[in-house]
């Protein structure tokens, strides 16, 4: 038997940890004193510690390992590394595509660029958008989480044997200021005019009306120029706020080479 103090050594984990997967039965000690509540571990559990250690450098959650060791389940396992290979791969694709946006940059400096250049074609329109029929999903979550969210809804759409007939749109619902990582933001893909509304509770009508848009080029950590220039537009020429500003992506990662190639337009509902 290994005192909690030997077990750790062992196992490269602090006993802090140990005591935590006693917590959440995921690794209790094969014996306690009743007297001293001294924690000591058996040779037989080594391996399994080692395996949690693996697991977690994985980057597996302690309740996927947990399901996997209370049920023994191969299949389980090879599921939760299949979508983990899957998670890296996306990371790998963000990373390159990240690092073009930087090689790009590089260019526009040794070419001469301003390093805060800004877009000098921005223009922004008057426009009276007609209203849709969209499924949507409203949910407060990162930013960076925002693709799975649109995953979502393109589920709904195929589940509801829907067809998207527009481009997808996130409306930003925060009414004070954004905050990145806890954004209220509202999911939106327009589907047939003729679905009824009433049957789901995804399905919505979004209200048509005035809006004021620029349509920017560029990544999406950029989008800020183009909201700075519809908000000074709305108060030079004396229009009011009218509803919750939206982004419509007018195409994305799956359709161009690199993120200086996304379209985005962005809309700001207003009233005079």
């Amino acid at each position: 038997m290994y005192t909690i103090g030997q077990f750790s050594k062992i196992g490269r984990v602090s006993t802090k940890t140990l005591r935590y997967y006693d917590e959440i039965n995921l690794l209790k000690p094969m014996y306690v004193d009743r007297d001293t509540q001294y924690r000591y571990y058996a040779y037989e559990q080594v391996l399994k510690l080692l395996s949690i250690s693996e697991l977690k450098e994985y980057g597996l959650k302690l309740e996927e390992i947990k399901a996997i060791m209370d049920k023994e389940d191969a299949d389980l396992l090879k599921k939760f590394l299949q979508d983990k290979i899957a998670e890296i791969n996306k990371e790998v694709q963000n990373s390159l595509k990240l690092k073009n946006s930087i090689e790009q940059k590089i260019k526009k400096i040794e070419l001469g660029g301003n390093i805060m250049e800004a877009k000098k074609d921005l223009k922004v329109e008057l426009k009276d958008r007609k209203s849709l029929i969209v499924i949507s999903r409203r949910t407060i979550t990162s930013m960076s989480n925002i693709s799975s969210v649109i995953g979502k809804v393109f589920e709904d759409i195929f589940r509801m044997n829907l067809k998207p007939s527009g481009p997808v749109m996130t409306i930003y619902h925060d009414k004070q200021e954004f905050d990145v990582e806890n954004a209220d933001c509202e999911v939106c893909v327009p589907v047939n005019s003729r679905v009824n509304t009433e049957k789901n509770e995804n399905i919505k009508e979004l209200a048509g009306g005035l809006v004021a848009s620029t349509t920017f080029i560029g990544p999406y950590s950029r989008l800020g120029e183009a909201y700075a220039k519809v908000v000074k537009w709305i108060e030079d020429n004396g229009y009011k706020y009218n509803g919750a500003p939206f982004d419509i992506y007018l195409n994305g990662p799956q359709s161009v080479k690199s993120p200086e190639e996304f379209v985005t337009e962005v809309c700001f509902p207003i009233s005079k």
